[in-house]
């Protein structure tokens, strides 16, 4: 009789505790990127040998930023030592060109540093190589 109860008792105290613990609603984050940076090549896609990266960096309302300092580094991320980083080239309305030359194909990391004023933004960005 108490094995009955007690069985009684564990049950429903096992339905009290999943009627209660049910989870809390998930809270939306939203993304406050101050930049965005889309990266675009040519050839497209980028290929082996000579390519040229154009990047377009805007704010987080979407207006271009313009007249920053925008560093590029690129390493490849299967072959430790394969890497190359310089400075591009400010092309008015928030893009920026930088020529790169890729020794192989497969994955690569571009690191992109972007200054200006009081902006001092980073992002890594993956880049597939043909």
């Amino acid at each position: 009789m108490r094995k009955m109860i007690f069985v009684s008792m564990l049950v429903g105290l096992t339905v009290l505790l999943a009627a209660c613990g049910g989870s809390a609603p998930a809270e939306e984050v939203a993304s406050s990127k101050d930049v965005n940076i889309a990266v675009a090549s040519d050839p497209s896609p980028a290929m082996m040998g000579d390519v040229e990266l154009i990047l377009t960096i805007t704010d987080k309302d979407g207006n271009p930023i313009e007249g920053a300092a925008v560093n590029v580094s690129a390493d490849h991320t299967d072959m430790s030592g394969m890497g190359m980083s310089g400075l591009a080239t400010d092309q008015g309305g928030g893009k920026y060109s930088i020529k790169a030359n890729f020794a192989e194909s497969g994955n690569w990391m571009l690191t992109v540093k972007v200054t200006k004023d009081s902006l001092d933004y980073k992002e890594d960005i993956e880049l597939k190589v043909q």
